[in-house]
């Protein structure tokens, strides 16, 4: 019949072809779906850990114990390997370390390591109050080669900002290149906030104790 359509035959081949696509379509959303998961996974803990740090260092009062504490809990929950907090002066020309938990930071506590405003990473960022990342320090033209700290391939300097103040940074350091992810950035930016607050009311508690 001239008006009829044709019949469209599937061949064992064209089968075969249909089948293999679907399972690779199925293979790729299942390796999507397990990225997500373990994406989401991450952010959980990251998470956790804000809770955790947060809950213990409210409780500390006294400047002198709080700052350690903050720079080993850091280390230990994000598992890298330097931690250092800078206080900016009341000049506001210098930020100064006042805790770190690696040895090269305590080598640079000894001798009262500080940094002028814009200088370096940390420099940077106590002056423009914004997170600053360095992905890979070796191509980064910010970055500050120091020679305590010789093992460190990425950095972050998350502000540590107290009614819209810069009060200091939190300086984190990795062995890893690339180690600070967007999701890594937001989580510690956060946790900036809650480290900023327990500063200053361990400032205010110092002020009241010598008022009495």
């Amino acid at each position: 019949d001239a008006g009829a359509h044709p019949v469209l035959v599937l061949t064992k081949d064209n089968l075969a072809e249909d089948l293999e696509a679907d399972k690779t379509s199925l293979t790729q959303r299942a390796q999507e779906l397990e990225a997500a998961n373990r994406v989401n996974a991450a952010r959980a803990r990251e998470f956790q850990f804000i809770s955790e740090i947060s809950q213990i260092i409210s409780q500390e009062q006294k400047l002198e114990i709080l700052l350690p504490l903050i720079a080993n809990l850091v280390s230990d929950k994000f598992n890298v390997y330097h931690v250092g907090i800078f206080l900016t002066d009341e000049g506001h020309k210098y930020t100064v370390l006042q805790a770190a938990n690696s040895e090269g930071g305590q080598r640079m506590l000894n001798r009262s390591h500080r940094l002028e405003l814009g200088t370096g990473i940390v420099g940077n960022v106590a002056q423009s109050g914004t997170p600053r990342v360095a992905l890979d320090v070796g191509a980064d033209a910010v970055f500050f080669d120091n020679p305590d700290l010789p093992a460190t391939r990425s950095e972050m300097a998350i502000p540590l900002n107290a009614r819209g103040v810069t009060i200091g940074v939190l300086d984190v350091q990795s062995t890893k290149p690339g180690e600070f992810t967007e999701n890594v950035i937001n989580t510690l930016s956060i946790l900036g906030d809650q480290i900023a607050i327990a500063i200053e009311n361990a400032r205010l508690f110092a002020r009241t104790q010598q008022a009495l």
